[in-house]
């Protein structure tokens, strides 16, 4: 599937055609030698790249505050490493067909979860944090659902149409603003399913003040509209990587039965809880490199200056 992009002044978009002539290059490599050249280009990041090495490290400290300063050090080492492994593999996600990459999942964990919302005739909301291999995590429940997903589009044309063709496979796509949010209002009811980005920090306006690892954060609110306005089922889901480091398995994470609650904090909450339990499965999967904690409630200090 492709779409017509806007018209472009010659050679205004020549840094995307490179940068998307690589990714698929690049993306044409088998995905465990793309990970292990990953895994060495996050060793070098730890030093190179001193802000996510800030980050991370704050977020880890305020999630995990029972940890000593020496685990945690090791964690967000593990964790650069991983994030930069993901993202030399997503260069195969959005260069290879699924068809190619998804023999790679070994297994699924607790599909009865799925097995039973989808022999319900529900809409189906997946709550799918930046864990593992999110990119892959969609051409697997494409395959087993009737799947919309909304897209934002990027700035280079060209990277545009490579990331879009990709996750346009076997998925519909929508648009990432208030159009998309009807069209899945309206698509939910029918039965079909979405995945939604849980974990990252929305504006004031679209979220709500409530606890991710015991500190105080603001969470979207979508999630839990989506949910519970349109009386669907909602579930956790991920694509983690196994120990051999070059496979896969998705699992399922049930949510509390708070999650269905009317009250918005409550659900919202119970939610935060569903991606902690993912998180715990393997820490180290996790994109900790992400600003979670920017906005503070009561005018707090911000916790990256």
């Amino acid at each position: 599937m492709e779409r017509q992009s806007q018209p472009q002044a010659p050679g205004s978009d020549v840094g995307g055609k490179l940068l998307a002539a690589a990714i698929i290059v690049l993306g044409k490599l088998p995905l465990w030698l793309l990970g292990t050249i990953g895994d060495f280009l996050g060793r070098l990041a730890w030093y190179a790249a001193p802000g996510a090495r800030k980050v991370t490290l704050v977020n880890l400290e305020m999630c995990f505050p029972d940890k000593s300063p020496q685990e945690r050090l090791a964690l967000a080492k593990q964790s650069i490493r991983e994030t930069t492994r993901t993202a030399l593999e997503i260069a195969a996600t959005w260069s290879q067909p699924a068809d190619k990459l998804l023999p790679l999942i070994t297994h699924a964990e607790n599909e009865k979860i799925l097995d039973d919302a989808l022999a319900s005739h529900k809409g189906i909301v997946f709550i799918v944090p930046h864990f593992g291999n999110w990119e892959l995590s969609n051409f697997y429940m494409a395959r087993k659902c009737d799947l919309l997903a909304m897209y934002k589009a990027v700035e280079s044309p060209a990277l545009d149409q490579l990331i879009y063709r990709a996750r346009s496979q076997n998925t519909e796509m929508v648009t990432a603003d208030k159009r998309g949010v009807v069209a899945l209002f309206k698509a939910l009811p029918k039965g079909k399913a979405t995945g939604v980005l849980p974990d990252q920090e929305p504006t004031l306006k679209s979220g709500v003040w409530v606890p991710f690892f015991g500190v105080t954060a603001l969470t979207p609110r979508l999630v839990s509209k989506l949910t519970n306005d349109t009386g669907s089922v909602a579930m956790g889901f991920g694509c983690q990587r196994n120990p051999d480091g070059k496979t896969f398995h998705v699992f399922y994470e049930p949510v509390d039965a708070d999650f269905y609650s009317d009250d918005i904090e409550v659900s919202a909450a119970a939610m935060n809880r569903c991606v902690e339990r993912i998180i715990l499965r393997d820490p180290k999967q996790y994109q900790w490199e992400y600003k979670r904690f920017k906005r503070r409630p009561d005018n707090q200090p911000r916790p990256y200056k």
